[in-house]
């Protein structure tokens, strides 16, 4: 019987906020940004700003692909020259 074991331990980029009360009557967040390179935390001191700091990693991990750039025949010649 042939099994292979396909153990991959890749986590999914993922973003949490998290609210955190230092002192009493202050209310602050933490936005855990986690890659397949490490994880990374950053305080922020409101929601709004967390948010906008989550949708910008989010927003860079899922951007489509850029499109090639394809020489045309004028350009080639112009470098040519």
């Amino acid at each position: 019987m042939n099994t292979q074991n396909n153990n991959n331990n890749t986590a999914a980029p993922s973003v949490t906020i998290a609210p955190r009360n230092p002192v009493r009557g202050v209310l602050s967040f933490v936005v855990t940004l986690t890659t397949h390179k490490g994880v990374s935390s950053y305080p922020c001191r409101s929601f709004e700003s967390a948010a906008k700091l989550a949708y910008r990693f989010i927003a860079g991990i899922t951007k489509p692909p850029a499109p090639a750039v394809k020489e045309t025949a004028d350009a080639a010649q112009s470098v040519a020259a």
